[in-house]
């Protein structure tokens, strides 16, 4: 609400406080004395006493509200159009991507990123990118060079982004092309076997412990030995896992979600005026820095940068299959990988007290449970002789 102080000088103010209440004018009285009087008027009031013919001088100490607001714009109309125009150019500059760099030793690999990064959307001289676009070219990158790096990050620099890089390095032909067999890297319940290069040894429902050999390199014709080769292929079991979780009854998360944004702000007493934000985040996280202050009224404005976050509310007491078990999931994942089929899941303890829950889970997990032992060093003769002489025994 818009408000004035009046100082009003003349004599016998009493007749003039008289003829405010007889035009029915609302006002409060902040400072009088014999020749002085100092009043609150709102602003539709003060017209009205604008109107009044008066030998009274009156004159406006101060005024209050959005009118306050209104006169400040007015009496500084050129500052304020500057300063609007060097702070939207200040944030245009601030937007811009001035420089990429590749951090690599190899200048063909960085020739070969840097044209990557133009040719999906990472340009000099162009505005910079999103969280979510930054992640789009890195997965873009990895998948169309994947034979030349194994990891990208793209990382922002103020004005500047800087590419690290880890280039893939390939494994000798000797080692991929090296005799081995397949054995199982822990013990399990088999479940599948995807054999395309050796003898199988094992079969599906059987019981494996972990070192057992589930696909053979070693190639026999009569119970001898007459080569080796390379196992290839996959076997999968099913495991049992016990996950534990302990949860609060009620959960808050602000997560950052990797958007940013700088703003141009009017404040006044607690109300916030933007003037450059037109897509608006539902939450954020804000830190201002001042552009202008005043020292006496509370107005300033601000150059804000706002953290785009999200809120999650979840009462854990509530809704097993959503709330709880993609937890205990994500929990096994982080574990195992993400290479797993879940087959089933049996909640065997839950308890719950003032403020927390607590669960324990077992779940059915189909796994790879492929490992490999090198048959390199594996002599033949002396296994096929060592075979005669057991069976003449």
């Amino acid at each position: 609400m818009s408000s004035y102080i009046l100082k009003i000088v003349g004599k016998r103010l009493d007749t003039f406080i008289m003829l405010l209440a007889k035009l029915q004018i609302n006002f409060k009285i902040v400072k009088r004395n014999k020749e002085l009087l100092v009043i609150e008027v709102l602003e539709e009031d003060y017209h009205k006493i604008l109107k009044i013919k008066t030998t009274y001088k009156i004159e406006i100490v101060k005024r209050k509200g959005l009118i306050n607001i209104i006169h400040f714009l007015k009496t500084r109309k050129l500052f304020v159009i500057i300063l609007i125009i060097g702070l939207l150019f200040f944030n245009l500059l601030t937007n811009i991507t001035f420089s990429i760099k590749v951090i690599d030793t190899d200048s063909k690999i960085r020739e070969i990123i840097l044209e990557d990064l133009e040719e999906f959307g990472l340009k000099k001289y162009n505005f910079k990118i999103s969280y979510n676009k930054k992640e789009e070219i890195e997965n873009k990158i990895l998948k169309k060079e994947k034979d030349i790096i194994e990891w990208i990050e793209i990382e922002e620099k103020g004005i500047s982004y800087e590419v690290k890089i880890i280039k893939r390095i390939k494994e000798d032909i000797e080692k991929e092309t090296e005799p081995r067999n397949i054995i199982a890297k822990k013990k399990g319940l088999i479940t599948r076997i995807e054999a395309e290069q050796g003898e199988i040894v094992t079969k599906k429902n059987a019981y494996v412990n972990e070192g057992d050999i589930l696909i053979s390199g070693l190639i026999k014709n009569n119970d001898n030995i007459v080569s080796k080769t390379r196992a290839i292929g996959k076997v999968y079991a099913e495991i049992w896992y016990k996950v534990s979780l302990s949860l609060p009854i009620n959960y808050h998360e602000e997560q950052k979600t990797g958007n940013t944004k700088n703003v141009i702000e009017i404040s006044f007493l607690n109300n916030e005026l933007s003037l450059t934000d037109f897509n608006k985040y539902i939450h954020s996280k804000d830190s201002k820095k001042y552009i202008y202050k005043n020292p006496l009224l509370p107005i300033s404005i601000n150059l804000t940068k706002k953290e785009e976050v999200k809120i999650t509310e979840i009462d854990f007491s509530k809704n097993y299959e959503k709330n709880i078990k993609p937890l205990a999931i994500e929990k096994l994942k982080t574990r195992l990988g993400d290479d797993i089929n879940i087959l089933g899941e049996k909640v065997l303890k839950k308890e719950e007290n003032a403020d927390k829950i607590n669960i324990d889970i077992f779940f059915k997990v189909e796994e790879d449970i492929t490992m490999y032992s090198s048959l390199k060093d594996f002599n033949i003769e002396e296994e096929n002789e060592k075979i005669k002489n057991e069976s003449s025994e």
